[in-house]
């Protein structure tokens, strides 16, 4: 990937987390990035392609490396999933990173604006959440067949569970703007992983 698509692709990305599908436009993705209309469609037929690369870009790595490859790897995967949703929290303190509490849960954020503005955006984003939700549901799995659980439960149903309790952390810390709210509900989550 060369710097102007990868630019366009860190642009386009941020604008959407914080403003929201609508309110990007492409001469504020274009300004932004500084590039040319021309530029971006010799990388991208459009924006809606932008917006897809972009959103595949960002999600799958967070994935990857928050989610499948930590879980996939795990002797003891309760507490390896406690540790990701411990760190993917702490991104949210840590100043480098692109997440901010006023502006949400990438996710969640996408799938509320945009799953039904195009028909790919909304297969994008059920395909990510379902793969997301099917590494929780292996670990779960896992830690079931190892035998390090203390209860007998669904993994599935759990892992829904899991997936809708850290977003809705996330969307309740973004309602109050209050980072302490996030914490709560993710000490909350972590005992009651401990639990299961």
């Amino acid at each position: 990937m060369n710097k102007i698509e990868q630019s366009l692709i860190d642009v386009t990305f941020e604008l959407l987390y914080k403003n929201g599908y609508c309110a990007t436009n492409l001469n504020d993705i274009l300004k932004t990035a500084q590039t040319t209309k021309g530029a971006m469609y010799y990388h991208f037929a459009s924006k809606k392609e932008l917006v897809l690369a972009s959103m595949e870009f960002y999600l799958e790595k967070m994935l990857q490396y928050h989610w499948v490859e930590p879980l996939q790897n795990s002797k003891e995967p309760i507490e390896t999933l406690i540790e990701q949703i411990i760190r993917y929290k702490e991104m949210y303190y840590d100043e480098e990173s692109f997440l901010e509490i006023k502006h949400g849960y990438p996710l969640s954020n996408f799938i509320l604006d945009m799953s039904d503005k195009e028909e790919v955006f909304f297969e994008y984003l059920e395909d990510i959440s379902t793969r997301w939700t099917e590494a929780i549901e292996q670990a779960l799995r896992q830690a079931q067949k190892n035998r390090q659980t203390h209860t007998t439960f669904e993994a599935k149903e759990q892992a829904l569970f899991i997936m809708g309790s850290i977003g809705g952390a996330i969307t309740m810390a973004k309602v109050t703007n209050d980072k302490k709210v996030l914490d709560t509900s993710i000490n909350v989550l972590i005992t009651y992983l401990k639990a299961l």
